[in-house]
């Protein structure tokens, strides 16, 4: 069987972001996730990728402060 499904409370604690921005980012499409029901489900493993791939290092948050 593959992973568990988790929700946005346990994201929220597992990163440090609140409730409604887990919400708000899966009800765009921005995140990975699956609606089940009237439920909102994630995988952690897609998350963290999408956290990584939108990651800003250094040089980003320099170049984001010029602007």
């Amino acid at each position: 069987m593959g992973e568990e499904f988790v929700g946005v409370e346990d994201l929220a604690r597992r990163f440090g972001l609140p409730v409604s921005w887990w919400y708000a980012k899966a009800e765009a499409e921005v995140l990975p996730s699956y609606r089940i029901g009237k439920y909102r489900r994630f995988r952690v493993t897609e998350i963290t990728a999408w956290l990584e791939q939108h990651r800003r290092g250094p040089t980003e948050a320099r170049k984001a402060s010029r602007r």
